[in-house]
């Protein structure tokens, strides 16, 4: 038996598309995942109502469902008896046009108009379907502009199924935020899914979509997060690279090629020249300055390394390997009493490096 979507929809058989939208947000509401995140009930039902609501709302799959909903089947399998009793309806109510008063009475008085009526009654229909096309296209596009902001709106609150469902639906040729639509969803799909299949499509149809360069850099920098996700730590590395370029102020991308360059490839001059730029740009990032000190201490310059993460702890004291890193420099300058305090912060700090050089270097008998 065929469900009852507009009973599920809680609408009229006679219901337009305003109300069909009307009825499916007001129980999208209700039965959301985010709102019911460990009620499977809800999920259920939630999923009915978005399939009612696609199918509802598109004209033709609306007009295939009413036919298999009256009749239990498609159009083209009507019984002949349905078909035989349309035939005579249709008999029926032109029998009963031609009949009637007004019929006799134009067919006896044939009414003419002359050509500049018809000039004008044709001018009056174009310039209406003008107005409704043209309000179809605004229409559609506000649409489609309002999904997009809702589901931006989402996705900086973190609320990533809600931001993916809005996203989708804003998805059309007219909305300018196309580009930027398919870059949010990309992101969601890797992040919280790690689907890199449906990553990399999405990453295709914003490029498609003509992206301006912050959103070029924005994808080359989601391309070179992916690759480095599969091991491809050389094309990751330009990907980045190609980010910087297109927006010289990308930081995240600077960030990575500094990281890749400390613990992938081993160019810690490179590294700390990433980090440097960094600290440049925002004197505050306290995780390039960390960076930058053990780029120092990978080098050997374990003066520049201290007197880096002395800068680092006059911001913050709470980072047990900072003070892990000061204390191997120290303790590669022969500096005891300073090299073992930090080694002592480290450990309380939960770094379990230091446990093993309070043992061996600073000579305590310490125990895990």
């Amino acid at each position: 038996m065929v469900e009852d979507y507009y009973k599920l929809l809680g609408i009229e058989y006679q219901a337009d598309t305003k109300a069909i939208q009307k009825a499916f947000h007001n129980l999208a509401k209700k039965y959301h995942p985010d709102k019911n995140p460990d009620d499977q009930q809800a999920a259920e039902r939630f999923k009915k109502i978005s399939e009612a609501y696609m199918t509802l709302s598109d004209p033709a799959k609306k007009s295939r469902y009413d036919l298999k909903l009256r009749y239990g089947r498609y159009a083209h399998v009507v019984t002949n008896i349905q078909r035989n009793q349309q035939r005579r309806q249709s008999w029926n109510r032109y029998r009963s046009r031609q009949s009637s008063p007004v019929n006799q009475y134009f067919r006896r008085n044939q009414v003419t108009f002359s050509p500049q009526v018809r000039i004008m009654g044709g001018l009056s229909i174009a310039a209406i379907l003008v107005v409704v096309a043209i309000t179809t296209i605004f229409l559609t596009k506000y649409n489609a502009e309002y999904d997009f902001h809702r589901g931006l709106v989402n996705y900086q609150n973190k609320r990533y199924s809600s931001a993916f469902f809005n996203l989708k639906e804003s998805i059309n040729p007219l909305n300018p935020y196309l580009a930027a639509a398919h870059l949010l969803m990309a992101e969601i799909t890797f992040s919280q899914h790690q689907d890199l299949t449906q990553t990399r499509k999405h990453i295709e149809k914003a490029y498609r979509a003509e992206p301006s360069d912050s959103i070029n850099a924005r994808l080359l920098f989601l391309e070179g997060k992916v690759d480095s996700f599969q091991g491809e730590h050389e094309k990751a590395y330009q990907r980045f690279y190609d980010a910087t370029t297109l927006l010289p102020r990308f930081d995240s991308a600077t960030y990575r090629m500094g990281e890749m360059d400390l613990f992938v490839f081993a160019r810690f001059d490179r590294a700390l020249m990433h980090f440097q730029t960094l600290s440049d740009h925002n004197p505050n990032n306290h995780e390039a300055v960390l960076a930058g000190a053990y780029c120092y201490q990978k080098l050997g310059q374990h003066e520049k390394a201290i007197t880096q993460i002395d800068r680092f702890l006059g911001i913050r004291q709470d980072v047990g390997m900072a003070h892990y890193i000061k204390a191997v420099s120290a303790q590669a300058l022969d500096l005891r009493e300073i090299s073992c305090a930090n080694f002592m912060e480290a450990h309380r700090l939960r770094v379990p490096a230091a446990l093993d050089s309070l043992n061996s270097y600073c000579g305590m008998a310490l125990t895990r």
